[in-house]
């Protein structure tokens, strides 16, 4: 399980998005569209990850 979950934070993080594992949270800019990536998407889904969007 911890195999899938890095190879989704490996490819999100080569995106450019910054996540802080510890507290299961996504920074994402506040004009873009967070959940069109399927990375994201997964992670909130599989992983109980969180969205924070920043201005």
């Amino acid at each position: 399980m911890a195999s899938k979950r890095d190879n989704l934070l490996y490819r999100l993080r080569k995106k450019g998005v910054r996540v802080h594992t510890k507290e299961r949270t996504i920074y994402f800019a506040f004009d873009g569209e967070p959940f069109q990536i399927v990375q994201v998407k997964r992670l909130c889904r599989e992983f109980n990850f969180y969205v924070q969007l920043e201005i």
